[in-house]
């Protein structure tokens, strides 16, 4: 099953696949259906929320159930495409770091305002 996700992921980085279009793929040859063992119960409840709020009104909103966080660095390019600007080498830095941490971490792992407008929020919760 690894081997599977791995190319789903392939898939999502280079734009050929949305991230929803992925879960959906993974779903239905049932990658999601083994159990996983958690370290924290408390984690498998908590949400990764990613918020981009471009300058004429643009807005992205995705939710990602932290047991999939690392899905979030794959689906960068789709942001670039739907809001022009944004500096992804400086999300994707901030975000390894937070990634790292994730599993103690609870709050704003990213929280870029550019100068043109746009804002950039990535927060467990």
């Amino acid at each position: 099953m690894r081997d599977e996700l791995l190319k789903l992921f392939k898939l999502v980085r280079d734009g050929k696949l949305s991230p929803e279009e992925a879960v959906e793929i993974a779903e239905t040859v049932g990658i999601f259906s083994q159990p996983q063992e958690m370290t924290k119960e408390k984690s498998s409840r908590r949400m990764l929320y990613i918020q981009i709020r471009g300058p004429k009104g643009e807005k992205v909103d995705v939710k990602i159930p932290l047991s999939m966080a690392q899905l979030l660095k794959l689906s960068l390019p789709a942001f670039k495409e739907k809001i022009p600007g944004i500096d992804l080498e400086s999300i994707s830095k901030q975000l390894d770091q937070a990634l790292e941490r994730l599993e103690e971490f609870e709050g704003d792992m990213v929280n870029i305002s550019s100068e043109d407008g746009t804002i950039v929020r990535v927060f467990v919760s």
